[in-house]
């Protein structure tokens, strides 16, 4: 009798493990959010530099099928309010993709802004009208050539400014384009031990209008031996409906240091993430390719509508990003 009551006990502390063990490793509902990483972690990711928010004219709900297309022309001549360095947006007059403020890069105020070719048009915000992207580099003296992507909507056949992404320093473009509602950027930037003159580091990102700004959606990068070190998120899809409480699901192509990801969780009006942790990959060996699922439950927090969620590999070394993917659902 003693030894049936003895083994019930064992059995009983056992299975109480085993839950706890696996409570443990379930993020938590979005009501009591893991404090965030420090911002040093996560450069690249949160807030770029030249990305403020703007109010933009709302589009047409019926697609624009007489609007005149955007030309490289009214680009490069165009007048926008642009963001500077400071943040603020200043009025710009283009002439023949130039603009100049000084003429001498050694006085304060000097500004010097170059919209590069090539210029890439494509539907950006679904309205079927054609929109348009560039890549401009801004010089304010000195040894910086400052590279960010500008979004451009189509308004009446006229381009408004939408949004910008800041790329990198001296950041040499490969090649740009608009593929699918996502302007696409092959780039070569700063590596962690690349001096100021010479970037070494092969990336590859998209960038998706979302909340009037220009999110990172997706991000590669070359390993030293020639990989490519990337994320996909498979399930559920992009733009999908989904409840409340789901999973996510993906891959990778190389394991992560100490197999650890990043997830960070953001919704509109937020530039901090609502909630971030780490998140396990499950690798057969150091550096193969793996798998990791994230559940996620938005019932404590009561939260409907769009929601951004991202994955994250980060150098170790520099907290630098080397891959990241991005799912935009609506939680319904």
């Amino acid at each position: 009798m003693k030894r049936t009551a003895t083994l019930l006990v064992v059995l009983t502390l056992a299975t109480l493990s085993c839950r706890i063990s696996i409570d443990a490793f379930d993020p938590p509902p979005l009501a009591t959010p893991i404090p965030n990483l420090p911002a040093s972690a996560t450069p690249r990711i949160v807030q770029p530099t030249f990305t403020p928010v703007v109010v933009l004219p709302p589009a047409t709900p019926t697609p624009f099928v007489d609007t005149p297309a955007l030309t490289v022309e009214q680009l490069k001549n165009g007048q926008f309010d642009l963001p500077g360095i400071d943040g603020v947006l200043h009025p710009v007059q283009f002439e023949a993709g130039v603009f100049q403020q000084g003429s001498d890069p050694a006085q304060p105020g000097y500004v010097s802004i170059v919209m590069t070719d090539p210029v890439a048009l494509g539907d950006l915000d679904g309205d079927g009208a054609d929109d348009a992207a560039a890549v401009i580099v801004e010089n304010y003296g000195g040894t910086g050539q400052f590279v960010s992507v500008v979004a451009f909507l189509n308004r009446g056949g006229a381009p408004v400014y939408a949004a910008s992404h800041f790329v990198d320093d001296r950041a040499l473009v490969n090649a740009f384009a608009i593929y699918h509602q996502e302007i696409y950027l092959d780039a070569i930037i700063h590596g962690f031990e690349d001096p100021g003159c010479c970037p070494n580091f092969s990336t590859r990102r998209t960038l998706r209008l979302w909340e009037n700004t220009l999110a990172l959606a997706s991000f590669s990068s070359q390993t030293p031996t020639g990989a490519q070190r990337s994320i996909n998120i498979e399930s559920p899809a992009n733009g999908a409906e989904v409840d409340k409480v789901f999973t996510l699901q993906g891959n990778i192509s190389i394991a992560p240091f100490e197999n650890n990801l990043l997830y960070e969780v953001y919704i509109p009006g937020m530039n901090e993430p609502l909630t971030s942790g780490p998140l396990m990959v499950s690798a057969p060996d150091i550096g193969a390719p793996g798998t990791f699922e994230l559940p996620l439950n938005f019932s404590a927090s009561g939260y409907i509508g769009p929601v951004r969620i991202t994955i994250s590999d980060l150098s170790a070394a520099d907290g630098s990003l080397l891959a990241m993917d991005a799912l935009f659902v609506d939680v319904k």
